[in-house]
């Protein structure tokens, strides 16, 4: 009986691991994002792009807060002085979003700040509206939002 409890619990443990983020559908219309971190001033580390989690609230719960909240889809890596592009096939891809760059290398840290021993450096971009077919650059230096294709 309790092999049988055992192979229960790791089936499960894999259910539960494939439910935590949204997997690509080969199928879906494709958004591409353009990072642009050549013109030097921007930071270098992950990247992520983040729905606003304040959509489908009403105006008494919506906080500063909320806006990072939604669903965190990562994108990859990006260095100082290089472009990235990546290209998201998700059948529920429509919606307002955010770039981020997270975890700045070590060398960007002031060891003697406890916020910064503490606390991953982050830069956003401002919201934008992401929909299927949509071709859109960040300029990191700028923090400017730009659609190649579609878009708003």
């Amino acid at each position: 009986m309790s092999r049988y409890r055992l192979a229960l619990a790791v089936a499960g443990t894999f259910a539960l691991a494939g439910c935590a983020s949204t997997p690509e559908d080969p199928n879906a219309p494709q958004a591409c994002i353009t990072i642009d971190n050549t013109q030097g001033g921007g930071a270098a580390g992950r990247i992520s792009l983040i729905k606003d989690g304040r959509e489908g609230l009403a105006p008494g719960e919506i906080t500063e807060l909320n806006q990072f909240r939604g669903e965190r889809i990562r994108l990859g890596q990006v260095s100082m002085g290089r472009t990235m592009r990546h290209c998201i096939r998700r059948s529920a891809l429509v919606g307002n979003y955010r770039v981020v760059v997270e975890g700045g290398s070590s060398d960007t840290i002031d060891p003697t700040n406890i916020r910064d021993r503490n606390q991953a450096p982050l830069v956003f971009s401002e919201i934008f509206r992401l929909n299927p077919g949509d071709e859109v650059e960040w300029n990191v230096r700028l923090n400017r939002i730009r659609f190649t294709t579609g878009g708003n």
